[in-house]
């Protein structure tokens, strides 16, 4: 039952508008970010547009706000039914508690999951554009998008997509999901102010759920040639973070 309750899930939230329009939004943001000259996130100088720590980071910084992607699909599962009123008769039936929220909880991770799809997606397309400077471009490696979208990236929705399931299924609100995924991002805004110290550097490649701070101990001393070929090796501090 557990894979039927999935698969289900996962097909209402992909049928669904936000699915597309989360999907979109994203998408074009990390275009964004590869094609906007003014923007200049993980390249620049000698680091082209579409090197692996470019993509890492661009990947890793879109998780911070894709946090909203999950709670858009995760919250949504458990108030759904309280609101339509037909809970009492799923509880009413022989499915076990553990096939209905873990098997919704997975069906809507997945969907957001493929959401954030858009974001690699998005610097791959955006790294193709004919109207770059090629020069700022460096050649295509699909094995680089694949890393750091399953090592890096869904790790993160998974850990922030658990902790907005627990706690959309106590509050029984999507508002107070929202208010707690808003908060995390402002206490994670304000802990990596206080632990950007080089005394903390440690401690903070450790706790931060987003592993920005694991990838800047990794990559700091890396020159520009190292960024332009390496990814970020799971080992070390980026080991223990994700």
């Amino acid at each position: 039952m557990f894979r039927h309750v999935a698969g289900f899930e996962l097909r209402y939230q992909v049928k669904s508008p936000a699915f597309w329009v989360t999907s979109l939004t994203f998408f074009l943001l990390s275009f964004s970010l590869v094609t906007a000259d003014s923007l200049h996130i993980g390249w620049g100088g000698q680091v082209v547009r579409n090197a692996p720590y470019t993509i890492a980071l661009d990947t890793m910084l879109m998780g911070i706000w894709a946090i909203f992607i999950v709670t858009a699909f995760v919250a949504n599962v458990v108030v759904r039914d309280e609101e339509t009123r037909f809970g009492p008769i799923i509880y009413a039936t022989r499915l076990s508690k553990f096939d209905y929220l873990f098997g919704r909880f997975t069906g809507a991770l997945g969907a957001g999951c493929l959401a954030f799809l858009s974001v690699p997606l998005g610097i791959m397309i955006g790294a193709a554009m004919p109207w770059l400077d090629p020069e700022t471009v460096g050649p295509f490696r699909l094995g680089d998008y694949l890393y750091t979208y399953v090592v890096l990236g869904v790790p993160t929705l998974f850990v922030m997509g658990a902790g907005l399931f627990a706690l959309a299924t106590v509050t029984r609100s999507i508002f107070a999901t929202y208010i707690g995924a808003l908060v995390v991002i402002v206490l994670y805004l304000m802990t990596t102010i206080y632990f950007g110290r080089a005394d903390y550097a440690a401690t903070a490649a450790l706790l931060d759920p987003f592993g920005l701070s694991a990838l800047g101990s990794v990559t700091r001393n890396w020159t520009p040639s190292e960024r332009n070929v390496l990814l970020p090796p799971m080992a070390g501090a980026m080991l223990q973070n994700r």
